[in-house]
């Protein structure tokens, strides 16, 4: 007979949940960035926006993204991008543009020199 013991303190399962959090925040936080590329790429190579729809038609995006749509309502609750629509669909909101919040090109922030 074999006993096996299991440690089902408070503290334990807080720990286990913690990590947990961290990581979901931290895969949210990948894919976000991600997303911020994203834009810039597909889209208009002079102003960072893109349509839903070529966004969602994307290859790459198709590839990357388990959920396109539950990833920008992500950005767009931490003021990352905006658009003008509550939801999200392919088809129906194919025309709503996706836009960055913070419009500088990418790697042109200060502090992002790559001076070695």
């Amino acid at each position: 007979v074999k006993i096996i013991a299991i440690d089902c303190t408070p503290q334990n399962s807080q720990i286990k949940q913690h990590s947990t959090q961290t990581k979901q925040q931290e895969r949210v936080k990948n894919e976000i960035e991600q997303l911020v590329k994203d834009i810039w790429r597909v889209g208009d190579s002079t102003k960072p926006q893109v349509p839903f729809g070529q966004l969602f038609d994307d290859d790459d995006v198709q590839q990357h993204y388990e959920g396109l749509a539950a990833t920008l309502k992500a950005a767009k609750k931490r003021g990352i991008v905006t658009y003008k629509s509550p939801i999200l669909l392919k088809g129906a909101h194919d025309k709503v543009m996706v836009n960055l919040v913070d419009q500088s090109p990418l790697g042109s922030k200060e502090g992002d020199s790559d001076t070695a």
